[in-house]
């Protein structure tokens, strides 16, 4: 086969972006299992293909969040393309936190899809609007 078959073949392949669902429990919201399984079908339902999910619990000995580190890591790695959450304050409640993921997120070409609330709002209301482009 020549390059031109190749490319001719791959032209045909179909892509689906590669997506990750994060949920992290808060007093507002305590069912974390449902909350994730909704994340993961809203991002099935989107046409995305779920290649990773990951949670954390609220409890007050949980100084690091295992879930959370696990998701920047596939993003730093680029194994994802989308990240699903229900509200950007479940990545982080810090202001600050918050806008280093999503300045990571923008380097690594990750988009962010909120489920509970509009992207461009909660961005607002986190007085994060400027941060994406």
């Amino acid at each position: 086969m020549n390059q031109h078959t190749n490319t001719a073949a791959s032209a045909t392949d179909l892509y689906y972006p590669r997506a990750w669902a994060y949920a992290r429990e808060s007093k507002a919201t305590p069912a974390l299992p449902q909350q994730l399984a909704d994340l993961c079908a809203a991002s099935r339902l989107a046409g995305y293909c779920l290649v990773g999910q990951s949670c954390d619990t609220t409890r007050r000995s949980m100084i690091r969040r295992p879930g959370r580190r696990a998701l920047l890591r596939a993003v730093r790695n680029g194994q994802i393309d989308d990240v699903f959450v229900t509200r950007l304050s479940q990545l982080s409640s810090k202001r600050s936190r918050l806008r280093r993921i999503l300045a990571l997120f923008q380097r690594k070409g990750v988009c962010v899809h909120t489920t509970e609330i509009d992207l461009r709002y909660d961005l607002y209301r986190h007085g994060l609007d400027g941060v994406l482009l």
